[in-house]
């Protein structure tokens, strides 16, 4: 039930995300052909697959250290908060990343096929 609510998830936001290319291509554009859709698509993929590795580093613990470091030093000027109460980055912001990576992936293949057939 979990693994199909998940592709639902991401069928929908494939499906917006190349629905949203096609009225922005006419927007942008005034026509809808090969080279705007590629155009176009480009920058969503761009954005999510971006987005998507920024949350993983993120959620993995990379910025840890980083953040303790920061709020420690902050925090010294205070001296009525204890440092051992500092939670790290990656359990404050536990935002999902596979989601946006999975959707951008599709979207660069589908936009590679458009590739093909535009320079075939």
């Amino acid at each position: 039930m979990l693994e199909q609510l998940k592709k639902n998830k991401l069928l929908s936001l494939t499906s917006a995300t190349l629905l949203l290319t096609f009225i922005l291509s006419l927007l942008v554009y005034q026509e809808i052909s090969l080279l705007h859709f590629i155009n176009i698509s480009f920058y969503f993929c761009y954005a999510y697959i971006s987005i998507g590795i920024f949350l993983y580093v993120v959620n993995n613990g990379f910025f840890d250290g980083i953040s303790y470091s920061f709020r420690k030093m902050f925090r010294r000027n205070n001296k009525e908060e204890e440092t051992d109460k500092i939670v790290p980055l990656s359990e404050i912001m536990p935002i999902p990343h596979s989601l946006l990576l999975r959707s951008g992936v599709i979207l660069v293949f589908i936009m590679c096929i458009s590739l093909v057939l535009y320079y075939l």
